[in-house]
């Protein structure tokens, strides 16, 4: 119980941290290029409350249509209610039509609230608390920020996602507008790394330094072809200082399947050698077949001033990617399938690693995780940023000639059904391994 309890405690806040980041992307940059936004929820419905928030003017006129008000004199500072709009000529919101928010009952002065003309399916349908009413228009608090009761992520509701003819819609911008729209949750995601590197470089942490010494090497690995030997010292790897087995790890799995030279000292001589790291696919690594240790410890403190820490974020996300992409191209290249984790398995990792590894293995996790987001949302999988974007660029590449709605909805729903089919497989298997007592980290 104790595990799960760590598991669910670590993920749950961190995804809800790595969506709401991935959706202020879209919030921020639909703002800034006119998109109309009509909501920025934390977590998902049903909702826990809200805040409406915003001035914007819309106009009134003889035309207006009112549900549940006899006219603009009912209209009140305060009042919660729908409003859907058309754009004059002028790019003013002009009311069609004005609706209470709360459910009108029959017989109440004004139309039915369910009762929709023709032409009132291509307006913009936002509601909000009313700031102010003047002659001929009022201002409308129209922009909510929810928090919803279930704590999983997040999401952005945007005006006319699918229909051109809203106004203010995001289906009725150009393809570059929507493309950078859409571009900019994955981007976020890709930001968050480096943000979180940044701040770990700075922060003083203790880390044993010494002499990484080779204890035993395997036979017929790439180590013995080498002619590594036992009590030989390494120095370097490609060139790196080693002062402890994690940069000698590192070092090893970012050269996978490359050469790569190490410098040893021997019975007081120094000598170089070459080797190439193989996949072994039972701990999903690249290994050389060393067993080192480290001798004459000492514990330093190290931390980097942000001048240092900035550009050092950048290649520490770099190879990560490196890294990720080190172990599929292992697993592939050995004729086996990397190991998929599915919501249950990526709570295993998370839980495990946060109570080794603290705080600190928590934000490891986060940037692993936030870097998966970014390359999974740039993919052209339908249903997620990578499709919608696929299809922007399609209609770029005609020359302005949309997909039809109803088929790019069609794909998306169809892409949605296989990935959910293939989230619910993967969790089959992490809870094979869990009854099995198997951790994911091996």
């Amino acid at each position: 119980m104790e595990s799960v309890l760590i598991a669910v405690g670590s993920l749950v806040p961190l995804l809800l941290i790595l969506v709401v980041v991935h959706e202020f992307g879209h919030y921020a940059t639909a703002r800034a290029m006119g998109v109309k936004v009509l909501e920025f929820g934390v977590g998902f419905p049903p909702r826990a409350f809200g805040v409406y928030t915003g001035n914007t003017p819309v106009l009134v006129d003889g035309a207006t249509r009112y549900v549940g008000l006899s006219g603009p004199e009912d209209l009140s500072r305060g009042q919660k209610i729908k409003v859907s709009s058309a754009e004059n000529g002028q790019g003013n919101l002009v009311a069609r039509v004005i609706e209470l928010s709360k459910k009108v009952a029959r017989g109440e002065e004004g139309d039915e609230p369910d009762e929709e003309r023709p032409g009132e399916k291509d307006l913009l349908k936002h509601e909000g608390k009313v700031r102010s009413v003047v002659d001929g228009s009022l201002v409308l608090a129209d922009m909510l920020y929810s928090v919803n009761w279930a704590p999983i992520g997040g999401f952005v509701r945007l005006a006319g996602e699918a229909n051109p003819n809203v106004p203010r819609s995001l289906a009725g911008k150009g393809t570059g507008t929507r493309f950078l729209v859409l571009i900019a949750g994955p981007l976020m995601n890709a930001i968050l790394p480096l943000l979180i590197f940044t701040v770990l470089l700075m922060i003083p942490r203790d880390v044993a330094v010494g002499r990484l010494v080779i204890q035993e090497v395997g036979e017929n690995t790439a180590a013995s072809e080498a002619q590594v030997r036992a009590e030989d010292a390494v120095l370097q790897a490609n060139g790196k200082d080693i002062k402890n087995r994690l940069e000698f790890t590192r070092e090893i799995n970012l050269n996978g399947g490359s050469q790569m030279s190490i410098l040893v000292e021997r019975g007081g001589q120094e000598l170089l050698l070459h080797l190439q790291p193989r996949f072994d696919t039972e701990s999903a690594r690249w290994l050389v077949g060393v067993f080192p240790r480290l001798d004459d410890v000492t514990i330093v403190k190290r931390s980097e001033p942000f001048w240092e820490a900035i550009p050092n974020s950048f290649v520490n996300t770099w190879e990560m990617l490196v890294l990720v992409k080190q172990a599929l191209g292992g697993a592939f290249g050995e004729g086996s399938s990397p190991e998929f984790s599915g919501p249950i398995g990526i709570a295993q990792v998370t839980g495990e690693i946060t109570r080794d590894g603290g705080w600190v293995g928590w934000l490891g996790v986060g940037i692993l995780l936030s870097i998966n987001l970014a390359i999974l949302n740039v993919l052209p999988i339908p249903m997620l940023d990578g499709g919608r974007i696929f299809f922007v660029v399609l209609e770029w590449a005609r020359r302005g000639k949309k997909i039809p709605a109803h088929r790019e909805g069609m794909v998306h729903l169809i892409g949605f059904a296989l990935l959910m089919g293939g989230i619910v497989l993967v969790s089959v298997n992490d809870i094979g391994r869990l009854i099995d007592g198997r951790s994911f980290l091996g």
